[in-house]
């Protein structure tokens, strides 16, 4: 079956966005001086913040918060906290320079902003007072006339009165200071100018240096920065020149990589085109569309080990690059998810595979509500493949649903436009076909095959390069088909036209190619085999294996399994032609693998352990090595009688199981074990009698008299008469049952029943009586109390 995955290039133009900064802040309580020591503010959860409609809620106890900023410079739109108010009004009105700083944003209750404002009122009016006091004092000393020194008091009264709105004025701004973004030098002036300890502010202030020798300093450095500037600015424009040149170098190489790539993928020469087609994605790793195409091609090339890394990475791009613009990249999103589920499915991940796969068609499902004529294509591509998915998983209706709309969706296309979409059309059939197929809808499986390939052929004819492997994967299909409904000519014509393809590309491309045509030497050999032609069949199979070893070695998570499923058909070939050590160590290696692959997926391989040990069981049954064959026959059926409660395809094998445990026990005297897997057998024989009585009986009454006779060794005497019974009225030419009806009912204390069944067929069973008698005595399980019945019954037989 055909699965699908994109390996168009996609052509994306790159959207420049300006990426979002973070800024940082804090939002928090005034930091203060009090008696001259530093007392830290505290930080304020549950406030608010906004910046041009985003809003940040603070968390942390400390009051940090972070938000994103569009550009270098911001504006703070509103800060609240129920109970709280902002302590500097300006906080919102002026504007911020994105930092790696934080912004600190200052609150406090209204009466706490009340009380600052009315103590630093209070410490500059007492300042000023003091102040008043001290100029009196000085006028007053002074040698000028009366008339001189009053009119210096009124100009100081005056000045006094000027002062208020001084002091209003500097209490606001001293009210709103936070001490904890300063350091400790200018904590202490701007406390003691609040206190009125102004010697020691001006002692302060001077010890920074000569405020004249500070602003030359600044402008010195504002000059040398604007050079610097100036100098920058032209750096950047070479910088942004180089980097243009060099993008466009990138560009260029990227290019000739991947007409190299072209060149020698062209030339079938995949080490060198793998290389180029890396190089060009290692160039740039954030060119999703580079990382898509070299995913695609290792994909082509069934290099697994390689394809996850770059769909990985192309995915991640696409979907941060459709945050940005979802138009632009969605589709890239989508076709990323479609590969990539291809791939989980490719690698036996089916869960992942459908979850990529769903994921995949939500987006080309709307994205076809917006353009139907652009997308019809892709929802049917990813219809596709999770219908492969549904068909392999057994899910078949509604695996039947989607191949159905996808053929629908591709019928409509290729009627548009035949040349481009037939070949997708004829996929669509082939897959139908092998729905049907799985499904046993044979004629219409056959109807679909035919279909595809008719549409196949034409296009080979056309252009073999490009349609030789489809071609020859849906005449496999129908080869396959032909088998199975015994048209065995017919089955190798079309086998071997497909593996004269196969051979050729496997040729030219191991890589992409070995894989089917391995698959294609096994069923032809598989036919060879069932027309017994044993050689043929033994020399394809050879030939499958000696590629399926090399393929394991490289990748034997892939690989693996289908290299026990070859071993193991060639040890039936040599088993049915009594090659018994060759049959034995082909089915051992193909055990081994099995039991690998079970480790990790039990649900998949559980099967094909219980299988091959079933017929390792078969295999020393040849060899009349019983002990042996029951080992590998417990060990199927521990694996069958789980997975025949939920599976009906492994109730035939269950049952046969059941079947030759219960042939083999007796044989080596294990009768318990006999009589516990008869319990078990019987009800399933039963039921086959009840449904076909005439051909089940004489089996049925057979293994019902068996169970009687195993019941006898359980000491289950009254059960062994009644299974006898039971035997009997089945099939009464079953005479051997009378010699376990007679020894029940012996055993019972039950004399003359007895010895009148043992007096009726003495001529005909002596023997076997005496033999039983014989067996049971051996084991144990003739009563004491029996003993001379049983030797009274021994005389009279040999009278």
């Amino acid at each position: 079956m055909k699965r699908i995955y994109w390996l168009t290039i996609i052509l994306l133009l790159t959207v420049l966005t300006a990426a979002a900064q973070t800024q940082q802040g804090v939002v928090k309580t005034r930091g203060r001086m009090v008696n001259g020591k530093h007392v830290a503010g505290k930080g304020l959860s549950g406030a608010t913040v906004q910046v041009k409609g985003r809003s940040a809620v603070v968390s942390r106890q400390n009051g940090a918060f972070s938000f994103p900023v569009p550009s270098q410079s911001f504006m703070v739109q509103s800060v609240t906290k129920q109970g709280y108010r902002l302590v500097d009004d300006d906080a919102t009105r002026k504007p911020y320079q994105h930092s790696a700083n934080p912004i600190y944003l200052v609150m406090e209750t209204p009466e706490q902003q009340t009380q600052d404002q009315l103590d630093a009122e209070r410490k500059l009016r007492r300042t000023l007072q003091r102040q008043l006091q001290q100029r009196e004092d000085e006028i007053e000393a002074m040698s000028v006339s009366l008339q001189e020194k009053q009119r210096m008091l009124q100009q100081l009264y005056q000045d006094q009165q000027n002062n208020e709105k001084l002091i209003a004025d500097m209490a606001k701004q001293y009210a709103a200071m936070d001490y904890d973004q300063m350091d400790a030098l200018n904590q202490r002036i701007s406390d003691a100018i609040l206190n009125g300890r102004l010697t020691e502010a001006d002692s302060l202030l001077r010890s920074k240096g000569d405020m004249n020798d500070r602003i030359a300093e600044i402008r010195r450095e504002q000059q040398a920065e604007a050079q610097e500037e100036a100098d920058l600015a032209k750096r950047q424009e070479n910088l942004a020149a180089s980097k243009a040149g060099t993008q466009r170098k990138l560009e260029d190489a990227a290019s000739d990589c991947y007409k190299f790539f072209d060149r020698f993928k062209l030339a079938n020469q995949h080490d060198s085109a793998a290389y180029y087609i890396e190089l060009r994605a290692a160039l740039d790793t954030a060119n999703a569309d580079w990382q898509f195409e070299a995913g695609c091609y290792f994909h082509e090339q069934k290099q697994y080990q390689k394809v996850e890394r770059y769909y990985a990475r192309a995915l991640s791009i696409y979907r941060r690059l459709a945050q940005q613009d979802s138009q632009a990249y969605q589709r890239g999103v989508a076709m990323t998810l479609n590969n990539l589920g291809d791939f989980f499915y490719n690698t036996q991940r089916f869960t992942e595979s459908e979850r990529m796969h769903k994921e995949a068609l939500v987006i080309f499902m709307r994205l076809l509500k917006e353009h139907p004529q652009v997308y019809a294509y892709d929802v049917a591509q990813t219809l596709n493949n999770l219908a492969v998915l549904y068909d392999d998983t057994k899910r078949f209706a509604e695996s039947e649903e989607m191949h159905n709309d996808a053929l629908e969706i591709r019928r409509g296309l290729a009627q548009q436009d035949p040349h481009r979409y037939e070949f997708v059309l004829a996929q669509s059939l082939n897959n139908l076909g092998s729905l049907y197929y799985n499904t046993k809808r044979l004629p219409e499986s056959e109807q679909m095959y035919k279909e595809a390939l008719i549409i196949f052929q034409r296009l080979t004819q056309q252009n073999p390069q490009a349609f030789e492997s489809t071609l020859a994967t849906t005449l496999y299909n129908l080869a396959t088909l032909y088998f199975e409904t015994k048209r065995f000519k017919e089955s190798e014509t079309l086998y071997k036209e497909a593996l004269e393809i196969q051979r050729r590309l496997a040729q030219q491309n191991p890589q992409t190619y070995e894989p089917d045509l391995t698959k294609m030497l096994s069923n032809l050999a598989n036919l060879y085999s069932n027309t017994q032609r044993i050689k043929d069949s033994e020399a394809i199979y050879k030939e499958a294996l000696e590629i399926q070893r090399r393929l394991a070695q490289q990748n034997p998570q892939v690989y693996e399994s289908d290299l026990a499923n070859t071993l193991h058909n060639l040890a039936n070939l040599y088993s049915d032609t009594q090659r018994f050590m060759e049959s034995e160590a082909m089915y051992q290696e193909a055990l081994d693998i099995y039991h690998r692959l079970v480790q990790t997926k039990p649900r998949a391989y559980e099967p094909d352990v219980a299988q091959t040990q079933y017929n390792m069981g078969l295999l020393k049954v040849e060899q009349k090595l019983y002990t042996d064959a029951i080992s590998f026959f417990e060990n199927a059926l521990n694996i069958y009688r789980p997975l025949a409660k939920v599976d009906s395809a492994q109730q035939q094998w269950y049952t046969s199981s059941l079947y030759y445990l219960s042939q083999l026990y007796p044989v080596v005297k294990k009768y318990s074990a006999a009589y516990r897997i008869n319990k078990e057998w019987l009800p399933i024989l039963k039921k086959m009698y009840e449904e076909n009585p005439d051909e089940v009986r004489s089996n049925y009454a057979e293994s019902v008299g068996n169970q009687s006779w195993y019941a006898l060794f359980m000491k289950q005497y009254a059960e062994s008469e009644q299974l006898a019974r039971e035997g009997l009225a089945v099939d009464s030419t079953q005479h051997f049952i009378y010699s376990n009806l007679a020894a029940a009912l012996l055993f019972q204390g039950k004399y003359a029943e007895a010895e009148k069944i043992y007096r009726e067929y003495k001529s005909e069973l002596k023997d076997s009586f005496l033999d039983d008698f014989r067996q049971l005595a051996e084991t144990g399980v003739i009563p004491k109390e029996r003993e001379a019945d049983v030797e009274r019954i021994k005389r009279m037989l040999n009278e």
